[in-house]
């Protein structure tokens, strides 16, 4: 049985606060806890600053205006701000990785091309629907089950990974490559539980 489809009218004030306080807390940690890269300070700053004013009027965009005719002409601007909010997401996580001290965040940031490219396909089918910016609303129910299967595919990825990278390559290989590939591996294997979480959601 398909989901009964949520109206605009429906997304909730309360995710919109969350995420925004989320947004807050980063912006004060980043301030109280400074980081000696001045290049680093400077993405990360900016990056959360973008969110904090990005993420509310894209909000109220897909909530309030994203029909009729302001909707139409206010959709090159929605454009810019769901872009610009998917490198603020992979500038948060980055951040997050390096204040925990992963070493997943030089992959990141040394390779935010492939990487980036990677994200795409993570952010449009997951993170969207997390902030509730996407075009369909989604619900709590139907966000816990689109967080299953990304979570799914990134263990999958995670093991096909570890595989490839120990058993598959050549014994030259750097461990950077080795490393790439397997966060790479992580990343597709989330992305495709994410696409197959909205196909089920759609079906």
């Amino acid at each position: 049985m398909s989901p009964v489809k949520r109206g605009k009218g429906e997304r909730s004030f309360l995710r919109l606060l969350f995420w925004e306080g989320i947004g807050l807390a980063g912006f004060f940690h980043l301030h109280a806890h400074p980081i000696a890269n001045p290049s680093w300070s400077f993405y990360f700053f900016y990056g959360v600053l973008f969110f904090l004013l990005a993420y509310p009027v894209l909000y109220f965009y897909r909530w309030k205006v994203m029909g009729g005719c302001l909707g139409m002409v206010l959709w090159p601007l929605s454009y810019v701000l769901s872009w610009g909010l998917g490198v603020s997401a992979y500038l948060g996580i980055a951040y997050v990785l390096l204040f925990a001290g992963n070493p997943a965040f030089f992959t990141l940031w040394d390779h935010w091309a492939a990487m980036g490219f990677l994200f795409i396909f993570v952010y449009f089918p997951l993170i969207q629907p997390l902030w509730g910016v996407s075009r369909n609303y989604c619900a709590l129910p139907d966000l816990l089950r689109i967080l299953f299967y990304p979570l799914l595919g990134g263990c999958l990825g995670f093991g096909l990974g570890w595989v490839v990278s120990q058993k598959f390559l050549f014994t030259t290989a750097s461990n950077e490559i080795r490393f790439l590939l397997w966060l790479g591996m992580i990343l597709l294997g989330t992305a495709l539980g994410s696409f197959f979480a909205q196909r089920r959601l759609k079906g």
